[in-house]
């Protein structure tokens, strides 16, 4: 399962309009929407108990968010195997948190929609190819 050169350009340019202004930014935005489902929040012992709207600006959530973003930012300039390491080992702490793939696959119609968001809503068939060997490097490390 590879990218061609047009999916590496299209998931290339639309994460450098995703990640800004910073990682932190960027995973606060993803997490505020994959935790807007109870079921999902309560998934996090570190947010499960912080009232929804409390959790914009929230250091832990921006810090969490912040390494969720830089180990995508690893995958994705990596895509020649180089940043594999980092999603497996992504995996094995989702894996000792008791968390699985399906859960972290919650993540995917967040990115999708983020994409939208930016004006990059034609690169989510590239995103889509992108997320699949993410999920199956990460399996790899569960």
């Amino acid at each position: 399962m590879s990218l061609s050169a047009a999916d590496k350009k299209a998931v290339s340019d639309s994460w450098a309009k995703m990640s800004k202004p910073s990682f932190q930014d960027a995973g606060e935005r993803v997490f505020l929407k994959l935790l807007k489902k109870d079921s999902t929040k309560a998934m996090f012992k570190k947010f499960k108990d912080i009232p929804r709207e409390r959790l914009a600006g929230n250091a832990a959530l921006r810090e969490h968010g912040g390494k969720v973003v830089q180990a995508l930012d690893d995958f994705i300039k990596g895509l020649d195997g180089s940043g594999h390491e980092t999603v497996r080992n992504v995996g094995r702490i989702h894996k000792a948190a008791g968390m699985t793939n399906d859960n972290i696959n919650l993540m995917k119609p967040i990115l999708l929609e983020l994409l939208d968001e930016v004006g990059c809503g034609d690169a989510k068939a590239a995103w889509d190819k992108l997320w699949n060997l993410f999920m199956t490097v990460h399996g790899d490390g569960c």
